[in-house]
């Protein structure tokens, strides 16, 4: 065993015991400490001394924690009054883009419908007159049918009498009679069909000229003194100067409808806005060689963009007076033109509420 003692100045006492054994046992040591040094006692007692003195004066934060919470509560307002802006924005647009929707869903539907009437209208007058020529012709041919199968019984009837006629030829002549029977009995029932197609016809002509009157309530009929054919000519000639092209026609001896294609202007600049413009056009002819003209405009402000920008009654009217006017200057040309230097004035008052 071996025993070893050291002490320092800090009044350390170790002591070590170290049991050697041989035959390979392992060795242990033992560490004891007897006494606590003062020299640690010292530093706790400074230690506790400092942070008596550090805590003992904590700095006065009072007015920044005010004024930090009143900052705090300012941000809270803004935020709140932001998310109502916001919100109350987003609720403004979503209205903006549904009535922008159902105008757009009207225009569509007034369009389709106003398309389809035209569509409807185009060719009526000759859809009858074929149907009337076609109902004609298969009178005629009933009527061909009918004489031969006269001549055909009398033929029999003369072969029965003089008994020359064979029983071949007699079946012969009875199916000939049976199938111009049958014959004659299809061409009644397809002479039927096209009048009920004619009625047919006359219904949809109606209902078009019901509903080019329901558009027209509410535009005024200009009187001019020419007769209706001259009047048509000049309102071609004045469309065709300015532009436009006929989509569909309905004309008859008393009264005609013209439907322009839609015309559109690009913007010229970001200043001036683009438009786009229809013509309804109705004639009717008048006692004493005069003429009943009715126009209507579905005139519209376009930007460059292509947003459609409504525009008002009086807008409207003028461009329809301007159409007037063309006319009227196409039937009683001026004796010296001179050089236009603005739009032309609006017609005069001729007018009589439809």
């Amino acid at each position: 065993m071996l025993e070893e003692t050291y002490n320092s100045k800090s009044e350390v006492e170790l002591r070590i015991e170290v049991p050697y054994v041989l035959f390979g046992e392992n060795p242990v040591v033992t560490l004891e400490q007897q006494a606590i040094p003062s020299l640690h006692k010292n530093l706790i007692r400074i230690s506790l001394a400092s942070f008596v003195l550090l805590t003992g004066c904590p700095p006065d934060n009072t007015p920044l924690i005010e004024e930090n919470e009143q900052l705090k509560e300012r941000i809270v307002k803004q935020e709140s009054m932001m998310t109502t802006l916001q919100e109350g924005n987003r609720v403004l647009q979503e209205q903006i883009d549904r009535l922008n929707q159902e105008l757009r869903a009207n225009e569509d539907t007034f369009g389709k419908q106003l398309e389809l009437a035209q569509q409807t209208g185009q060719g009526l007058s000759t859809e009858k007159q074929n149907l009337l020529q076609q109902v004609t012709a298969v009178t005629n041919k009933n009527r061909k049918l009918q004489a031969e199968t006269k001549k055909l019984r009398k033929q029999l009837e003369v072969a029965q009498q003089t008994g020359q006629g064979l029983s071949t030829e007699k079946q012969d002549l009875i199916q000939q009679i049976t199938a111009l029977t049958k014959e004659n009995q299809k061409l009644h029932a397809d002479g039927q069909k096209f009048k009920n197609d004619a009625q047919w016809l006359r219904t949809l002509r109606d209902r078009f000229r019901q509903s080019l009157q329901v558009n027209n309530q509410t535009v005024k009929t200009q009187t001019l003194f020419h007769k209706m054919p001259e009047v048509t000519k000049a309102a071609l000639q004045a469309l065709a100067n300015n532009g436009y092209t006929l989509m569909a026609k309905m004309e008859t001896d008393q009264k005609s409808v013209f439907v322009t294609e839609r015309k559109t202007s690009p913007s010229p600049s970001i200043e001036l806005p683009g438009y786009r413009n229809q013509y309804l056009m109705e004639f009717e002819a008048q006692p004493d060689n005069q003429t009943g003209l009715k126009v209507k405009a579905q005139y519209e402000e376009m930007t460059p963009g292509g947003t459609i920008i409504q525009v008002d009654e009086e807008e409207v009217a003028i461009i329809e007076r301007r159409l007037i006017q063309a006319i009227r200057q196409i039937l009683d040309p001026p004796e010296q033109e001179a050089p236009a230097k603005g739009p032309p004035a609006p017609p005069e008052d001729n007018t009589e509420s439809s």
